[in-house]
């Protein structure tokens, strides 16, 4: 695939084959967050060869933009590896908290308006605001729970 060229006045921007694929293979994620090696592994699997640090940028920009959130590691043992999850713009992660399976990686968004609740009792008991962007809360999500269910039986 080759590189095409827009301008800026225009309000696109420049384009390539790599970026493409990598915004592909980050949509096609869905909710589970990638790694930079699963992306470049992604790549090259798909003959689609580019560079890590290309991958890098390109993620700084989505970020930049409000289209893709890095979910840093913690240490609960999970991975030492930044991970990255695709969102809208729209989907305003900044305004809710972020649930994560730690069985399957799955981050699903609080987006309700049980985030308006907790916000204002943290806010007014805690006297703490919350910050929400790029903020997990740990636990199991339903498809990892029933799974469980059914091999302890």
């Amino acid at each position: 695939i080759g590189r095409i060229m827009m301008t800026r006045r225009s309000g696109l921007e420049y384009k390539t084959g790599a970026r493409a694929g990598i915004l592909s293979y980050l949509k096609e994620s869905g909710q589970r967050p990638v790694s930079v090696s699963e992306i470049h592994a992604h790549m090259q699997s798909a003959n689609h060869p580019v560079n890590v640090t290309t991958i890098y940028r390109y993620l700084e920009k989505l970020e930049a933009d409000g289209n893709l959130i890095k979910y840093m590691p913690q240490a609960n043992g999970e991975s030492t590896k930044a991970t990255y999850q695709y969102v809208e713009r729209t989907h305003k992660c900044d305004e809710h908290l972020h649930l994560k399976c730690v069985a399957c990686g799955v981050v699903e968004h609080l987006d309700c308006h049980f985030m308006e609740e907790i916000a204002s009792h943290v806010a007014k008991d805690h006297g703490f605001q919350l910050q929400c962007k790029n903020s997990v809360i740990y636990g199991f999500c339903a498809g990892c729970r029933r799974e469980k269910a059914v091999i302890e039986k």
